[in-house]
Parts: structure tokens; C-alpha cells; sequence
């Protein structure tokens, strides 16, 4: 999916609360993965920017794995963009995080030209974009201004106002991202 034509920016959904939705369905009770909640944000919190919106999957992060998390890889090292905006959830968003990075994104690895200089920044939502006093709008515009303002390739969480190394993220019993090296 594009949104305002090829996009100088990837933005990859994995699913997570940020695209939860109200059940859809007569019967249904709990909350259901929609679609890409960055396509309502975006008009909102950078109605300027060029995007192209994909989609890897549409899962709860504790049902992520590392299938998914390859396909992850796979998607942004395919990327045309060297900017790439994953939206995740935050229960798994620090392994998902640390798995690119192991894996080299932004560190100069032999994946193909230009590979090792993407900038990648992971963020998601505590509440779903669609309900109000959500965190999902203040988070996705957070972390596009720190995937611009970036000028070291490299793996980033992007959350609450905070970023921190994709390989030493962690996120503390009070649910707050840190870097463990500060712990």
C-alpha cells in the first residue's frame, strides 16, 4: 500500500495495540488487528511526508516469531527506502528490535549496497489509535522525527519520548524503555 505515491519512507506493520480495533464482528468480544493505523496518523502527524505503507503481518507481538521476524528482515533489507519505520507491539517490540540488529541492519553487513546505512525505528501504541487519549499519534510522529533527524544507521526503539539502541533496549517492570547498559 502507498500512500502519497513511492514513499522516501518505508513504514512496515507488524500489528500490536496501535492497529487494534473494536471487535468487527456480531459476537466478537475482544479487540481485533485492523489495518495499518499509520494510514489514519499520518494526515494527522505528517500530512508532508512521502510514505509507502507495507504490511508483514497483523499480529498481537506476543505471537510474533521468529518466522515473522525474518520476514521483518527480509522486508527491510529488500527496501528500496534507507528509512524504515516498523510498527509493533510493545510486549515483543525489544526482541524484535535486537533481532535486526543482530542481524546487522545499519552496521555496515553485507546484505547489499546500502543495507548497512538504513536507518530503522520501531515504535507502537500502550492504547489502540482508535480510541481516545491514545499514545498511538504522539508516538508515530516521535519516531519519524527521530528517523529523519537520525544521521547514524542503526536499529532504534522510539517510544514515550525516549529512544534507545535496538540492541540494548529493555523495557522495566513499570513498562518505561531503557537502555540496559544504563540500568
Amino acid at each position: 500500500m502507498s500512500i502519497h505515491g513511492q514513499g522516501d519512507i518505508l513504514i512496515i506493520q507488524t500489528g500490536g495495540t496501535i492497529d487494534k480495533l473494536y471487535p468487527q464482528h456480531p459476537g466478537a468480544y475482544g479487540f481485533e488487528i485492523g489495518p495499518p493505523a499509520v494510514i489514519n496518523i499520518l494526515p494527522r502527524a505528517a500530512p508532508y511526508l512521502s510514505c509507502t505503507v507495507e504490511s508483514i503481518c497483523s499480529k498481537d507481538s506476543q505471537e510474533i516469531t521468529d518466522a515473522d521476524r525474518e520476514d521483518i528482515l527480509r522486508c527491510v533489507v529488500d527496501a528500496n527506502q534507507q528509512l524504515v519505520l516498523i510498527t509493533h507491539g510493545t510486549d515483543t517490540i525489544c526482541e524484535t528490535a535486537r533481532y535486526l540488529a543482530r542481524a546487522g541492519v545499519g552496521q555496515g553487513k553485507d546484505f547489499g549496497p546500502g543495507v548497512g546505512e538504513k536507518i530503522v525505528v520501531l515504535t507502537g501504541a500502550v492504547k489502540p489509535e482508535c480510541m481516545k487519549d491514545s499514545d498511538a499519534d504522539f508516538n508515530i510522529g516521535f519516531a519519524l522525527g527521530v528517523l529523519q533527524a537520525s544521521t547514524s544507521p542503526g536499529v532504534y526503539v522510539a517510544m514515550e519520548g525516549s529512544i534507545v539502541s535496538g540492541m540494548h533496549v529493555v523495557r522495566n517492570k513499570d513498562g518505561k524503555f531503557l537502555d540496559e547498559r544504563e540500568m
